[in-house]
């Protein structure tokens, strides 16, 4: 099973890279119920308001700019793809902090159209709408989650918490019937863990601080209006917008 899972992680990073190429990210402006949601930062992969550190081995942003805005600190090893650039406190940075800022208090303001009991979404399928956690958190434990769109490839899943989002080492996250990494959304009230060696997706706005551990693999963006911290060898891909 553990042989199955790294394989299919493996094939699901393959097949969005190969889309990242055929399809610039950031070719297309994304909405939420009707409202642009990234405005100037569509094409930042990471953005933090104070710093963005990678820690440890070379940490890979395909596809996507990495910026921080008012603070200037980029430290560590990134390799960038063809194109993107670092940004510290650069005015793209700084246009992308204050959009962050508004599509975090967006994101805030929609109203819970399913709140989970039970703030473990381990071995979860869950079809499009605004998921809250009456616990205030959200976790994966184990296994993967799953998101099915029904058919809808239009689907948005947007997670509302009031504190934290942190997922345990080697998870993952699983699209199923037309569902898109570029339609999930995370709005988080303080900080987001991602474990080693998990697979995530979607787009993180977190208040404070958003930490990506050892070899993970992120399909999405990571939005921090404080620090983003990468440990060791991460991959970051923006998400098509095909």
């Amino acid at each position: 099973m553990t042989r199955f899972i790294s394989l299919l992680r493996a094939s699901l990073l393959f097949v969005v890279v190969v889309a990242s190429i055929m399809c610039r990210s950031d070719a297309a402006t994304q909405y939420v119920n009707g409202a642009t949601i990234f405005g100037r930062c569509a094409n930042f992969a990471v953005q933090a308001g104070t710093s963005i550190s990678f820690d440890g081995g070379t940490t890979n942003v395909n596809t996507g700019n990495v910026g921080v805005a008012p603070g200037t600190s980029i430290t560590g090893a990134v390799t960038l793809g063809t194109g993107y650039t670092e940004e510290a406190n650069t005015a793209s940075a700084q246009n992308c902090a204050a959009d962050e800022a508004i599509a975090y208090d967006y994101l805030k303001s929609l109203n819970c159209t399913d709140t989970l009991a039970n703030s473990d979404l381990a071995g979860v399928t869950l079809s499009s709408g605004v998921h809250c956690s009456a616990s205030g958190v959200f976790t994966l434990s184990a296994s993967a989650l799953y998101f099915d769109a029904q058919g809808d490839a239009s689907a948005q899943f947007i997670f509302q918490t009031t504190t934290t989002v942190i997922t345990a080492a080697s998870t993952n996250i699983i699209l199923l019937n037309g569902a898109l990494a570029k339609n999930i959304f995370w709005q988080v009230g303080s900080s987001a863990t991602l474990g080693a060696s998990s697979f995530f997706m979607g787009q993180i706005f977190a208040a404070v601080s958003i930490t990506v551990n050892s070899f993970a693999t992120v399909v999405g963006r990571l939005y921090a209006q404080a620090a983003v911290t990468n440990e060791s060898t991460a991959t970051i891909t923006l998400p098509s917008q095909c």
